[in-house]
Parts: C-alpha cells; structure tokens; sequence
C-alpha cells in the first residue's frame, strides 16, 4: 500500500531524467500542432471567413427620402493575390444577397496590376446591381502599375469611379452628395475641387482609400467618411488589437468613430483580401452594410 503524507495524498516522486524528456516531448508535439493548427487557420480558414458587420449610422444632416437607406461598403479585394475570379464571385453574391440600396467600393481592387484580368473583373463586378448606384475611389495599390487600367475595369463593371470629384444622388425628391478623392500616398487628393459644387447644410458621403485623410475632412463639409486600406492590421491580438498599424491607418484602423469630437463620422472597413503575407488573425475580412438613419 502506497503511503501517504500527513495531507493524505500521495508523496511526490523526484521526476527522473526519462520523465522529464517523455513529458517535454508531449509538450513539444502539442505545441507543434497548436501552431500548425493557428497556422492553418490563419492562413487557410480566416482569410476567407467573410463577415457581414451591420453598422447603424446617424447623419443629422441626412435627408428623410434617405432614411433607412441600406449602403453595402467593401475595399481592398487585392485581386490576384490569392483573392481569383471565384472568390470575387463569391464576393458578389454575397453582396446582392444583401439587397443593397448603393454599392461603395473604397479602393484597392487590384494588388500590383491589373493585368489582363480587366475584362474577367469587369464582367463579374457588373453583376453588381443597386437603385442609387455604385461608387468607388482608387486606392494605393492600384497605382501601382497603371491606375487608368484599374479605373476602366471598375468602370466597365459599373462603378462610376471618383477621382476628385462628387455626384448627386436623388431619391424620394430630394439628395444627398457622394465624393470621392484620390488616394493620399499615391495619388493627387483634392477635397475643395471635389466639392466645389456642393451646397450649405448638404449630407456628403466622402470616399477616401486612407482613414487617416480624415484629418483633411474635417475642414470640409462632410458628414460621413468611409474608408479602407488598413486591413485592421491583418493580425490582432486580444485587448491589443493590431499588431502593425501601417501609414495612413496609424489612427483609425477599423470601426466607426467621430474624429474631432465634431460633425464629420469615419468608418474604416477591415477589407476583404490580404496583401504583403496572406494572413489574417482575430481580423476576418469584412463586407459592411451601413442603414443610414
């Protein structure tokens, strides 16, 4: 019979050199395949594990012909960075599953070039269909190769692509404004020549790639930014969030908020593709529908 100790559990036994290397080594395949696992999953699973964000966006200044308008907002596809037609396909089903009053696209549909790929995107983006319209804005990644390639694809498929400028929306009688700059690392961004025709006390819906342009925004008019390029960081760590803020998105990498503490709101969208590693952690891509109210 074993003894036992004035606790009345059994003695503790000096761990041998055997034991000590058996455990070690249950403790190293575990944690090997913890990390082929997280790695599976951040590379394989996450990465295409859309997820439908619902946002509900107060607009003082919007008019009541607008109120209850339902806006599907993507970004940043990074095509052809393991992001093909089929998945972009997906993309577009999901989108129109939505029933959407407008589309905004905010930047980023290709990764370095369009290449011969316009005429595929085109077609599969002009499936696309919303009463109010679809809008874009280039983003800094479609510069890359030839920003007028990526601005006729977009086109082509639909969008009526905003390079500094603006276009009313009519509904009901009455209007709201979408403006739309260039992007601000790689293009030539122009607020004031993009609302030269706007009117006092107007409801403008800017669209600008890089959240942090937001800065600029607040001497304009604007009610609403929306914007993308930050990927959320692509990786988050719990109550630390992203672990790489890059330029442009150091201040506001995902979520609505009120920059200024004024009238202008911004949302930045996490996006729906991956670029640099394609990878996302506790960061699933997103498709956003704001309802305006």
């Amino acid at each position: 019979m074993e003894k036992q100790t004035e606790t009345g559990l059994p003695p503790r036994r000096a761990t041998s050199r055997r034991d000590f290397l058996k455990t070690s080594a249950k403790w190293g395949l575990g944690l090997l395949g913890l990390a082929a696992a997280g790695g599976s999953y951040a590379t394989v699973l996450e990465p295409r594990w859309l997820e439908v964000v619902r946002s509900r966006i107060e607009l003082p200044d919007l008019p009541p012909a607008f109120r209850g308008a339902r806006v599907a907002h993507f970004s940043d596809v990074h095509f052809d960075f393991y992001f093909g037609a089929d998945r972009l396909r997906g993309l577009v089903r999901k989108i129109q599953d939505e029933e959407p009053d407008m589309i905004l696209f905010t930047g980023d549909l290709v990764d370095s070039s369009m290449g011969n790929a316009g005429n595929q995107v085109s077609e599969i983006l002009g499936k696309l269909q919303a009463p109010l319209g679809q809008y874009a804005v280039l983003g800094n990644h479609d510069y890359f190769d030839n920003a007028r390639d990526v601005a006729e694809a977009l086109a082509n498929g639909g969008f009526r692509v905003l390079r500094n400028e603006s276009e009313l929306v009519h509904r009901g009688g009455q209007t709201i404004r979408i403006a739309g700059v260039e992007d601000y690392s790689r293009g030539k961004p122009n607020l004031s020549n993009a609302l030269k025709a706007a009117q006092d006390e107007e409801c403008v819906l800017l669209l600008a790639h890089i959240p942090d342009f937001a800065a600029q925004a607040l001497a304009f008019p604007v009610s609403l930014q929306l914007s993308g390029h930050s990927h959320g960081g692509q990786v988050r760590l719990p109550f630390a969030g992203p672990v790489v803020r890059v330029p442009g998105a150091k201040l506001y990498p995902d979520g609505l908020c009120r920059p200024g503490g004024g009238k202008l709101q911004l949302y930045t969208n996490r996006g729906i593709g991956v670029t640099g590693l394609p990878i996302r952690f506790l960061c699933r891509p997103e498709l956003t529908i704001h309802t305006l109210v």
